[in-house]
């Protein structure tokens, strides 16, 4: 044992004498680097700067004091020197204790902002512009990049409503509130400086180089009328000069209906059904089973087997999208081209969306003073919509096959009842197919150093042809024996722009830019509708339209607006320090009367840059400390052409015996003295970045008043007309937005960075008009119209809880024949109206006002960086936003207690169970007040994205001559908090028997990608 124990000791020494002479080598080739890293500018330290050594992994960070110690092989030469905000350096290692000195990064401080018709320094940009982190917005797994922009921009409200969720699908922008009632209120879209008219579906997200947003109303004015409600400017991706660049980004997504509601079982929904019909009857008892159901409902029942058609109706979706691209050039030609491919099979069956995009642009300089831009996009989709489907409200008793496995028309077994809604998923068609071609030809002739001109030209075309066919055996076609509808629309604009720019820089205190613009587009749309009822051969479907044998209906609709525009603007900086801007536009526009067709868009803006006046230089906790103020007066349009014009609609009727045609006026009444109602905004905002850019941000502050508003009322049915638009009354908008960006932690292996940004605005109408004897209207309860109140409020009963056993019925309000629905009858179960004022009686004056829009909304979002890893968390919040919640009032979507249809799981009343909270079910009528049960908080908090990134070491790929390797999975609308009940608080599903696309179930969804850069 000993003898043992001596040898183990003794291969252990001569292992260490062995390795003695290699620790000796490794020793003396080693050496320690201290040093200190420094501000050029100020000699200020720089705290968590990184310090590695050239072509490797080693490295270290500098403490408090930018101090650093780091051990390096005798042969490293260089540091690679970083820090955020400056210029990274290499440092040769001359000695063993350095001073490095870093150079503020003109990128990052002075980085280049596309403004309109231009471009600026971010540091010298007078306006409200906010530009979006591309790096998150793409993450969104989406064929619409507006939905890419929600909680990335402080103001910026992204409104989904009818069809925006289905595949293919596109949402809407509004900034700073609606700003209009009747008048136009969506952003616009500039697409490397072409105004676009209609959304941006045709964009693929990969070939977007920057997004800016242009807020303020000095911002917006350059583009007057057609930017009142706000720009967004995006950028496609150009050539560049060098080797050859090609791109691939790919990705797979799966789709899942996220809910947070439960709707009645089989035999929830019976006992449903037995108490709604109780609660009709006399003597309060339960009905004969053989009268409340069918036999085959009852066969349910008895043996437990019910039709959970959630499950029957919805399925995963599925997105794939391929994303190729190529960049090139050498120093007079550059050209950038990209082919997408994007496929989205929607989470209810029959409904998907296919993409296919081409893009290339083209610069080509043609000499020192002449040069070409050549774009070119077009877009081929193909779009398929759900039939209606009833996913929540179809009765769970029942069958929905055969026993041979076949469909059953009518699951309850009693023909002429519900259809199976698979039964009209089979025998319904909803097609639309689209080509867009946009082509934009800009030359510039650079006529001397200072003075440049340059011609846009666009040509935008989009046309689609949508087709509808609902079979004979169809709930909807079957008493037309079929029906059929074809509707082709087109789309064309035009676009002339004509821009003189005179940039100047005397010297560095004196800079001046002039910028003017002449513009004319025209929009045109055409559309001819064509129905076709009763078909013999029902094969063909809507192709066959032509053999319709009943009804026959062709509508013909044109329409087209035309705008003119001269622009100018002047910006001057003064000592760097004082910053100015002024803007006019006038715009002409053919929607307006005779006499009206001109408007005027004046504004001016002013900047401080307070960081460099001489009373700050020396403070070193101040990067960028700018104040900015701007004011501006824009125009803005009716969105109906022709509301001034005389018009008439064809009329088919009988004379005689016999079908004529002929003409009746339309339903507007037209104003001859119609004009642009006026956006008046004032803007306060501060720019700052602190503690050598540790914290960055902004706040803004606005008050935005639109008066001349252009209004609806009604006119007397004796004129043939129903109403008539005029401008009258104001409206304002207020609101304050923070975005701010902390960089916690920046160190040559982890970085970490949260954001967010915060809005809030204020709606109020402040004044109508006057009626006949000059006095004020303070509401036109028609329209919506209600002085003090925002746009779009909610005016409604309020909901006071439920009736119980030995309340007071014959003294209550509502029992009162001075209300204006007496309920004489009132028991235990029914709804409880709140008396607001108080007289004894429920009337009219008791309805009470509700804002609906949100009184906050914001996102906060974190990224972390360690080594390949990059990890982002964002959520999205909106505090305080109130909707009126179909699913709780509408008998279409379940929500009347009747027991007919199925519907979302409450707390009903019952007399053994009895309720505050929901009334007692009915078989004959609705609830009384049940609408005022419906109006509900839709506040919530959505992990809208959560993603995790690889990037492959460089090592693995830079013998493939590869650049860029990276997986990530994304995690989007990972869980919502919202007491609002539904697949979503912002957006209502569809009216269950509409055949209109009015709404679409939100999902949540799971995505892998790969991105590759050659």
């Amino acid at each position: 044992m000993k003898l043992k124990l001596l040898n183990q000791k003794t291969k252990i020494l001569f292992q260490i004498l062995m390795l003695l002479p290699t620790l000796v080598l490794i020793a003396q080739t080693q050496r320690t680097i201290t040093g200190t890293v420094l501000s050029a500018d100020d000699n200020m330290p720089l705290p968590g700067a990184s310090v590695i050594v050239k072509g490797t992994t080693n490295g270290a960070s500098t403490d408090f004091d930018g101090n650093f110690t780091i051990s390096v092989a005798s042969s490293a030469t260089v540091l690679t020197v970083s820090y955020l905000g400056y210029k990274t350096k290499d440092v040769p290692i001359t000695s063993d204790n350095l001073t490095i000195l870093l150079s503020v990064d003109a990128s990052t401080l002075d980085e280049v902002v596309v403004v309109g018709y231009g471009t600026q320094r971010k540091s010298d940009l007078v306006n409200a512009v906010a530009t979006t982190d591309l790096s998150k917005a793409v993450l969104s797994p989406t064929s619409d990049v507006t939905e890419m922009l929600r909680g990335r921009i402080a103001g910026l409200q992204v409104e989904v409503g009818g069809g925006t969720l289905r595949p293919g699908g596109f949402s809407e922008i509004i900034f700073r509130g609606r700003s209009s009632i009747e008048g136009n209120t969506s952003a616009i879209y500039v697409v490397d400086g072409i105004i676009r008219e209609g959304g941006i579906e045709d964009i693929n997200a990969d070939d977007i180089k920057s997004i800016e947003v242009l807020k303020d109303a000095s911002a917006q004015a350059i583009y007057g009328s057609r930017g009142a409600n706000g720009v967004i400017l995006i950028t496609t991706k150009r050539g560049s000069t060098g080797k050859v660049n090609v791109s691939y980004h790919g990705f797979v997504t799966t789709k899942s209906i996220e809910r947070n509601f439960d709707v009645y079982s089989g035999q929830e929904f019976a006992q449903l059904r037995r108490e709604a019909i109780r609660a009709n009857n006399a003597t309060d008892e339960y009905p004969d089973e053989e009268d409340a159901f069918s036999p085959l409902e009852l066969e349910s029942i008895a043996n437990n087997e019910f039709v959970d058609w959630e499950e029957e109706l919805q399925r995963s979706g599925l997105v794939n999208s391929q994303s190729v691209s190529i960049s090139s050039g050498t120093d007079l030609t550059k050209v950038y081209g990209s082919i997408n491919y994007f496929k989205e099979d929607g989470i209810i069956p029959t409904s998907s969306y296919t993409r296919k995009n081409l893009r290339l642009n083209v610069d080509q300089k043609i000499s020192d003073k002449f040069s070409v831009n050549f774009d070119l996009n077009i877009l081929n989709d193909d779009i398929e919509r759900a039939a209606n489907v009833n996913v929540i409200t179809f009765s769970p008793l029942g069958r929905a096959y055969n026993p041979d496995g076949s469909l059953t028309q009518f699951p309850s077994g009693e023909e002429l009842s519900a259809t199976n809604p698979l039964w009209n998923l089979r025998e319904q068609d909803n097609d639309e197919k689209g080509n867009d071609f946009v082509i934009n030809v800009t030359p510039t002739w650079q006529i001397t150093k200072n003075l440049q001109y340059q011609l846009k030209t666009n040509l935008t075309r989009k046309s689609s042809e949508r087709g509808q066919y609902q079979s004979s055996l169809s709930s909807p076609g079957d008493t037309d024996r079929g029906i059929a509808r074809i509707d082709n629309q087109l789309r064309e604009s035009y676009l002339i722009e004509n821009i003189l720019t005179y940039d100047k820089e005397f010297n560095d205190n004196h800079k001046f830019n002039f910028t003017f613009v002449q513009s004319i587009q025209e929009d045109k749309f055409s559309r001819t509708f064509t129905e076709g009822r009763g078909f013999p051969n029902e094969s063909l479907g809507y192709n066959g339209i032509t053999n319709a044998i009943g009804n026959v209906t062709v509508e013909r609709d044109q329409s087209s607006i035309r705008n003119a525009s001269f622009m100018g603007r002047a910006r001057y900086n003064l000592l760097d320090r004082y910053l100015f801007s002024a803007t006019y536009r006038a715009d002409g526009g053919s929607v307006n009367a005779e006499g009206n067709k001109w408007a005027h868009n004046p504004a001016a803006s002013f900047a401080w840059k307070m960081h460099n006046e001489s009373f700050l230089e020396n403070v070193d906790a101040i990067q960028e400390l700018k104040f900015r103020a701007s004011y501006g007066a824009l125009v803005n349009g009716i969105s109906r052409p022709y509301t001034s014009l005389f018009t008439a609609e064809g009329q088919n009727y009988v004379f005689d015996g016999e079908s004529a045609s002929g003409y009746s006026p339309s339903v507007v009444l037209p104003n001859t003295n119609l004009k642009f109602e006026r956006i008046t905004t004032l803007n306060l905002g501060l720019d700052f970045s602190l503690f050598q850019r540790f914290l960055t941000g902004s706040v803004e502050y606005y008050d935005s008043r639109t008066t001349d508003l252009l209004l609806r009322r009604p006119v007397p049915s004796i004129t043939g007309y129903q109403y008539t638009y005029f401008n009258a009354g104001e409206l304002q908008n207020s609101g304050v937005e923070v975005s701010l960006t902390a960089n916690l932690i920046n160190t040559n292996d982890f970085k970490w960075a949260v954001s967010t940004n915060w809005s809030n605005n204020k709606n109020k109408l402040i004044e109508l008009y006057n009626d006949g004897n000059g006095d004020p209207i303070l509401e036109d309860d028609a329209y919506n119209y209600f002085v003090g109140q925002p746009n779009g409020v909610i005016r409604q009963y309020q909901f006071d809880g439920i009736w119980q056993e030995g309340d007071d019925f014959a003294n209550a309000p509502q029992a009162n024949p001075e209300s204006t629905i007496t309920q004489a009858n009132l028991r235990a179960g029914d709804i409880r109206i709140k008396d607001t004022n108080a007289d004894g009686k429920i009337t009219q004056d008791d309805r009470v006002f509700t804002d609906p829009n949100p009184d906050w909304f914001g996102s906060f979002s974190t990224t972390m960086s360690y080594k390949g890893f990059d990890l982002l968390i964002d959520f999205y919040v909106v505090e305080g936003a109130t909707k009126v919640n179909p699913f709780l009032s509408d008998f279409n979507n379940g929500g009347t207690l009747s027991g007919k249809l199925n519907g979302v799981k409450v707390p009903y009343y019952t007399p053994e169970n009895p309720s505050t909270t929901f009334p007692r079910p009915s078989f004959d009528t609705a609830p009384q007040y049940l609408n005022a049960l419906a109006v509900r908080d839709a506040s919530y908090v959505r992990l809208r994205t959560l993603s995790l990134g690889y990037t492959l070491p460089e090592s693995l790929y830079t013998k493939l001559s590869i650049d860029q390797i990276k997986f990530y999975v994304t995690a989007t609308n990972v869980f919502t908090d919202t007491d609002y009940i539904g697949y979503s608080p912002e957006v209502n599903i569809r009216n269950t028997f509409s055949n209109a696309d009015t709404g679409y179930p939100d999902a949540k969804s799971f995505t892998f990608g790969v991105k590759v850069n050659l």
